[in-house]
């Protein structure tokens, strides 16, 4: 039988913490009718809290998940996906990352810092796994994101969270985010799909890069 580790106190009280306050947060959001400025507050405060209670809570899983047994053929032990995305490294040495989200608005406390952590975590989970991260002495980060109108919050590319993904990536798979070892290149496909591809890939393969964009 596999041991289950407790689950730490503390770890459980700053949770409790963020989830009272979401259900406060939520309460009153429902109960009155604010100016739009008050209203933009709560909200991103509640979104703050949302986003803080979920990372608190994957930690907390990592404590206390028991290790399930490798996967054999024949095995009705299944492993779930990764709910917020994955890491593939294609055949061309490019790296993939997909998210099941749009960038938030890099004005939203805690939204950036989610996106940060899940990428992180992807990175994490993809070498575990025994895959093995490129390194560029100069790269080009793509970031491409499907949405359309309705379902966007940050029209202006200087608006979004594109930073975090950065921040996730720095060190890892290049160097710095210097002007002399990376470029940023920001697309938008416009579908109701709400989420987004990022690329990674060495900057003197862009103009093959733009040209498989084009082809698509």
């Amino acid at each position: 039988m596999n041991h289950v580790s407790p689950i730490n106190r503390q770890d459980l009280q700053k949770l409790e913490r963020h989830l009272k306050a979401c259900t406060n947060l939520f309460e009153e959001l429902a109960a009155h009718e604010y100016p739009p400025e008050k209203t933009n507050v709560l909200l991103d405060s509640f979104m703050n809290q949302i986003e803080t209670a979920c990372i608190s809570m994957r930690k907390i899983v990592e404590h206390v998940r028991p290790r399930v047994p490798a996967w054999k053929p024949g095995s009705t032990t299944f492993h779930a996906k990764t709910i917020y995305g994955n890491v593939v490294l294609l055949d061309n040495g490019w790296l993939h990352i997909h998210l099941n989200t749009l960038l938030p608005h890099y004005k939203i406390l805690g939204g950036t810092q989610y996106i940060e952590d899940s990428i992180t975590r992807l990175l994490h989970t993809f070498t575990a796994d025994g895959g093995q991260l490129p390194f560029f002495d100069r790269a080009f980060l793509a970031i491409e994101e499907h949405c359309d109108v309705s379902c966007c919050e940050a029209f202006d590319s200087d608006n979004k969270g594109y930073k975090a993904v950065i921040n996730a990536l720095k060190g890892r798979v290049f160097a710095d985010d210097n002007q002399f070892e990376l470029s940023l290149g920001l697309f938008t496909v416009c579908e109701p799909a709400n989420c987004c591809d990022i690329y990674v890939l060495p900057y003197e393969n862009v103009p093959e890069f733009f040209y498989w964009r084009q082809s698509l």
